[in-house]
């Protein structure tokens, strides 16, 4: 049964919601470099103190993880492990993340439009790139963990890890390819993107 935040955390959370939507217009704006945490926090209508209790950082306000698309992937893949006595594999990880896209898609369109401002900004801004993967590697720890459970592994083995950095690497390569058709005018699904460069990438394993 999903818990319903009570109105302490509801506040909570859309303030931080608020300070994101700020960091990443200003940064469409101006730049990472042109924007100062003071700057997004008066846009946010914060405190530079409250914006510290956030976020670390003006990048990490922009570039954050989505958490959205990380809560519903967690509880996917914690479905799979209470709903099937056999582990998952990396087709099995690969389809958790294809529904969570397809869902979001038509619940929560406003998710993945977040994540296409943040790959193109990202895209455009060597420097952000840099942020961006030393911000996902404090996500990958929590992620190896998910994936272990839901493949079957006492731990984070060789296997946990292959299955994970295949799957995070089809879904970076799947957003930059989004990004891309979209800044082209194409009107492509992220979804589509993703099952597709899951495709690629089994063309590429067989050699």
């Amino acid at each position: 049964m999903t818990t319903v935040p009570d109105l302490r955390e509801r506040r909570r959370l859309a303030t931080q919601a608020e300070i994101e939507s700020a960091a990443l217009a200003l940064f469409e704006e101006r730049g990472c470099e042109g924007t100062t945490v003071d700057d997004i926090a008066a846009a946010a209508g914060v405190s530079p103190r409250t914006f510290f209790r956030y976020f670390p950082t003006k990048e990490a306000a922009a570039l954050g993880g989505n958490r959205a698309f990380d809560l519903a992937l967690a509880a996917r893949l914690e479905q799979r492990v209470e709903s099937s006595a056999a582990a998952a594999g990396l087709a099995d990880v690969e389809a958790a993340v294809a529904d969570v896209l397809a869902e979001l898609a038509v619940e929560e369109p406003g998710c993945a439009e977040r994540m296409l401002r943040v790959r193109c900004l990202v895209m455009a801004d060597a420097a952000l790139r840099g942020a961006l993967v030393r911000m996902d590697a404090e996500h990958a720890r929590r992620f190896l963990e998910r994936v272990a459970a839901a493949t079957g592994s006492p731990g984070v083995d060789l296997r946990t890890r292959v299955v994970a950095e295949t799957v995070s690497a089809g879904l970076r390569a799947a957003l930059d390819e989004w990004a891309s058709r979209r800044e082209a005018g194409e009107d492509a699904a992220l979804v589509d993107v993703y099952r597709a460069t899951c495709a690629c990438l089994r063309e590429v394993a067989r050699g």
